[in-house]
């Protein structure tokens, strides 16, 4: 039985969720009257958080993989405490300029772990959390628990229908991160109809053969059961699945029906449903007894949770004074970068920018402890995580190198969630063509201002025999297409080095890294402008006709195309442009001046369109590549130095007097 303080509370979490959803006349309803009880359980009893101190480093992260949840998030959040919320923030759900968005996003209000709405990205997301906990506490538990928290994530049936979290499951039970815990709200029914038209996967079964441990709740509005399946959790030596039998819309009309699982119910319907559950109160309060039964009771614990944090870290500043200090270091987001790592670093000539960036991440985690990298099965080949390097595994929380398997997708958003953890940067890497299984994940950590670091190999046409299937074309142009996140593609060791640097210290924006599978002439430069996204790298006299602006290792190319030309007696200057999306940043002074005045032609092996922003020609390709030596490909394409030089004189731009 629910105590009567209990049965209140938790009827003010449906309440308050259904009061935010008639009021904007959107929403999902269904799951907020199914889960409002695991939801207190879970709060109540179970998480530690500190609602005045939402970002306290040792928190227990609570993710919702199901983020169509979000209105129950809030009422739970708010009813828990958290000063960032308040009763009107509730009023304002999924209306313009709130922080209380239809999905959650935790940009917008402390106490969201990461944002959510793809289903599956979560349980992705959480993996990465529980990972970041496992590395970080080996390496500071050194003489106590300085990090020791569970990763809770709130999912559905649809989360469990998405690969991703297949993917992500699979890896989460070789990894036995035995302080994961699933809250799986099992209602049997999705926006289309029942679960079991399209799903006959045996849950139990499932998660048993990747190495989980699982508990089944038969009565989902049991506080006291859904309560000791979490405390048995947290006994298991793997990670857990909680399957909460739930129903959908629980207590409405429409109680168990697919109907209510996004439809919002009218003010009207939604006061029937408080009369009929015997809650009288006013939309939007909270009764008083909430404080006492909830709000006090999260607060009181969540409090002895700092302090004993607090004593963990002052033990440990007594006793390793340099442990102490890299502790506060990313407590506090002051992960270095220093340039001065790579002062000695020599290659040889025409050296593939892969192998480039390759050494140069070793050496980032040779002095960056709290750097982890991985790779889809082909480290390899993208140089991303060497033989050498100690891997992260149920036997060793000490390593800095995740063996993927291929699961590209998840790799993606595991790496958002270790990054979203806070404390830790991760880069995750694959093949360039295979970056549209990690789109989706890229974007969400774009949307949730995660600075996650995705390195791609294998940039062009000029991956040869592999064929289309492996020859990247609208790929680096889709990336830029995303907005708060930035594209590089650098031509040399001083670009790679910058683009590094840009990518370890962003704090809000994902960062994506391209790199070459051939190698190619490259020429050194000063540094100075780098970071402006674009700057001349091969100058002209004043009597210059053309301006040729050109991308990793296509910038060698342009370099030869400008000695072509001046064969013919017609002056160039060659542009590289390392990253658009900085470049597009600067003033228009700036932009002006790099583009200079006269006709711009753009040299890239891959889409032309979007580059006629800023060119008045854009040579590359528009079409799937083919199969065969990489010159014997280039050539078809008609994208050898001397086939540009002959484009550019018989096209009509040179005799314009300047730019459009």
């Amino acid at each position: 039985m629910i105590n009567s303080n209990s049965k209140i509370t938790i009827d003010c979490l449906r309440a308050l969720s259904l009061d935010q959803i008639a009021n904007a006349e959107s929403g999902h309803p269904g799951v907020a009257l199914g889960a409002a009880t695991t939801f207190y359980t879970l709060f109540k009893y179970h998480l530690n958080i500190y609602p005045n101190t939402p970002d306290f480093f040792n928190r227990d992260r609570f993710v919702v993989s199901a983020g169509h949840a979000s209105s129950l998030l809030y009422a739970t959040m708010l009813c828990a405490g958290h000063k960032n919320i308040k009763i009107n923030d509730l009023k304002q759900f999924r209306k313009l300029g709130s922080i209380t968005p239809g999905h959650p996003e935790p940009n917008l209000l402390p106490g969201i772990e990461i944002t959510s709405g793809p289903l599956g990205q979560g349980i992705a997301a959480a993996v990465g959390m529980a990972i970041a906990e496992r590395k970080l506490a080996n390496m500071f538990n050194i003489y106590g628990r300085v990090i020791d928290h569970y990763t809770y994530c709130f999912h559905g049936d649809g989360c469990l229908q998405e690969g991703v979290a297949y993917e992500a499951i699979n890896l989460a039970g070789n990894l036995k991160l035995n302080k994961l815990i699933l809250l799986y709200d099992s209602n049997k029914i999705q926006l289309d109809g029942k679960v079991s038209d399209s799903t006959s996967m045996k849950v139990r079964k499932f998660f048993h053969a990747c190495g989980w441990n699982h508990i089944y709740v038969k009565r989902g509005n049991s506080v006291s059961a859904i309560k000791k399946a979490i405390s048995a959790a947290k006994c298991s030596s793997k990670p857990t699945v909680i399957q909460i039998n739930t129903i959908i819309g629980y207590g409405s009309q429409k109680a168990g029906l697919n109907t209510c699982h996004g439809s919002p119910f009218t003010k009207e319907e939604v006061r029937i449903m408080k009369r009929h559950w015997k809650y009288d109160y006013a939309p939007f309060s909270i009764p008083n007894s909430v404080k006492s039964d909830f709000t006090d009771f999260i607060n009181k614990r969540g409090s002895q949770k700092l302090t004993n944090f607090y004593s963990e870290v002052n033990l440990l500043e007594k006793r390793d004074i340099a442990c102490y200090n890299s502790l506060i270091k990313i407590i506090d987001s002051q992960i270095a970068f220093d340039s001065n790592w790579f002062k000695n670093i020599k290659f040889k000539p025409k050296t593939a920018t892969r192998q480039i960036v390759g050494e140069l991440v070793n050496i980032l985690v040779e002095n960056i402890p709290t750097l982890i990298v991985g790779s889809a099965d082909v480290s390899s080949s993208t140089k991303i995580g060497s033989n050498s390097m100690s891997v992260f595994s149920s036997a060793n929380y000490a390593g800095q190198r995740i063996n993927y398997g291929v699961r590209e997708f998840a790799m993606a958003a595991i790496t958002n969630g270790i990054v979203a953890h806070g404390g830790m940067k991760a880069i995750a890497s694959t093949f360039l063509p295979f970056m549209d299984y990690n789109k989706s994940a890229i974007r969400l950590a774009a949307i949730g201002h995660i600075p996650s670091i995705n390195i791609y190999s294998h940039d062009s046409i000029t991956v040869g025999e592999d064929g289309p299937t492996h020859q990247p074309i609208e790929q680096i142009s889709s990336l830029r297409l995303i907005p708060n996140h930035y594209t590089f593609r650098p031509y040399n060791v001083t670009e790679s080095i910058e683009a590094l640097k840009f990518a370890i210290n962003s704090k809000k924006s994902p960062v994506t890294i391209i790199t070459s599978r051939s190698g190619f002439e490259q020429i050194e430069v000063d540094s100075k402008n780098i970071e402006k996204g674009a700057y001349v790298i091969s100058p002209s006299t004043d009597k210059y006709k053309l301006t040729i602006i050109a991308t990793g290792s296509e910038v060698a190319t342009a370099i030869t195309v400008q000695e072509l030309l001046k064969r013919k007696h017609i002056d160039s200057r060659v542009v590289s442009a390392p990253c658009l999306e900085l470049f597009k940043d600067q003033n228009q002074q700036y932009i002006n001046h790099i583009l200079g005045d006269k006709p711009v032609v753009s040299i890239e092996f891959g889409s032309t369109s979007p580059w006629y922003k800023y060119v008045d020609l854009s040579i590359g390709i528009d079409e799937f590549g083919r199969s065969g030596n990489a010159k014997d490909v280039v050539s078809y394409f008609k994208l050898t130095p001397q086939k540009i030089v002959s484009r550019i004189v018989n096209s009509p731009i040179l005799k314009k007097k300047g730019r459009d």
